[in-house]
């Protein structure tokens, strides 16, 4: 039973009301055409429903659209987050890379540095030494 025939059914049960109005507001029997007295809405529902239904079909286009584009700028700012962070590492590296060659310049100049201190103490020992040999050598020369 459609819910149009339930309230008419229903609406049958209740009496009319008393008077003139009994036979101007009547309830249908069931016997009557009921679609007849409401066929006049049928045009309306249909292009409600056509709308509804068109409304439904752009909302979906357009939510894909959205979604593709969403893609779209989830894939640009990945590659663009890549492309920086690629960049930073590459002078982060460099900068590293030039602390590094700093610190090994400093330690080879120290090294130059006390190895030319240590040269100059032992030219300036070396003939007190040899002196100091050659007397010890000297005295116990038979």
């Amino acid at each position: 039973m459609s819910v149009l025939s339930h309230l008419l059914e229903r609406l049958r049960r209740v009496g009319p009301p008393p008077g003139a109005a009994a036979g101007v507001v009547a309830v249908p029997s069931a016997g009557d055409e009921v679609s007849l007295e409401v066929s006049f809405l049928f045009a309306q529902l249909d292009e409600l429903e056509w709308r509804s239904e068109l409304m439904l079909s752009e909302s979906r286009s357009e939510a894909a659209a959205l979604e593709a584009a969403a893609r779209r700028e989830r894939s640009r700012l990945l590659e663009e987050a890549r492309a920086d962070a690629e960049r930073l590492a590459g002078e982060l590296l460099a900068a590293g890379r030039w602390a590094s060659d700093e610190r090994a310049r400093e330690l080879l100049d120290d090294a130059d540095r006390e190895a030319e201190r240590v040269l100059a103490r032992g030219r300036k020992r070396t003939p007190a030494l040899v002196d100091e040999i050659l007397e010890r050598l000297l005295e116990g020369a038979p």
